[in-house]
């Protein structure tokens, strides 16, 4: 994918608005990523690709301290001291790594917190990226083909003013968490099912192929 253009709101779209492309809200994507993980699903990502999408409802409802957020993907502000929320209409699920500056403390308490054993370092993101485009562009229309990525901003109930909260992108919502989440450094990707009166899921799994050839698996910091 080599077509880069700017939406109106200000991400960047790359591969195409019409056919599906990767939309970035921060570009250009981060040259590495880190994600804290089971062994015997992270060997799987490895050989088979097998990414699995949460969705942010599951997210919301899980009682972890560390890992699940009532709030998440909700896009929480005030402006002048009155609360305001976005959020979406669509069932979003979303997959989850973090930028390499995340401490090894952080990665330990994600690691006790969700039972994971490993760490999966992903040497080339936009390969991924991209190899997740060419699954949601043979899936039949079924899913939005477009994948969104970006940071997260940890600046849920921030004080804006009402031009600020006007110009917020369409989904910034999914990237805004609260600012006791920000050691996490996270980089979120996801996708949304547009389909009619479609059910939620908890999870939506796909596999890329393999991947041992831009990740690795990595013991967890001492």
């Amino acid at each position: 994918m080599t077509n880069l253009a700017r939406t109106q709101s200000g991400t960047m779209i790359e591969g195409g608005i019409v056919k599906g492309g990767v939309e970035y809200f921060t570009y250009p994507p981060p040259c590495t990523l880190v994600k804290v993980m089971e062994y015997q699903w992270a060997t799987n990502l490895i050989k088979n690709g097998s990414m699995r999408f949460g969705s942010l409802e599951f997210y919301r409802k899980m009682e972890n301290a560390a890992l699940g957020d009532p709030n998440d993907g909700k896009g929480m502000f005030r402006v002048k001291g009155d609360p305001y929320t976005i959020d979406s209409s669509n069932n979003i699920y979303a997959w989850c790594a973090a930028l390499p500056v995340i401490t090894p403390e952080r990665i330990a308490v994600l690691a006790k917190h969700g039972k994971y054993d490993c760490l999966i370092r992903i040497h080339q993101p936009k390969i991924l990226l991209h190899r997740v485009i060419i699954v949601l562009l043979a899936n039949g229309g079924k899913l939005h083909l477009r994948l969104q990525c970006a940071e997260v901003s940890y600046n849920r109930g921030s004080e804006i003013d009402k031009a600020t909260l006007n110009s917020q992108q369409f989904h910034f919502n999914v990237f805004q968490k609260d600012p006791r989440f920000a050691e996490d450094k996270e980089y979120r990707l996801f996708m949304t099912d547009v389909q009619p009166e479609s059910e939620p899921r908890n999870h939506i799994d796909i596999q890329v192929g393999d991947c041992s050839d831009i990740m690795d698996i990595e013991d967890l910091p001492n």
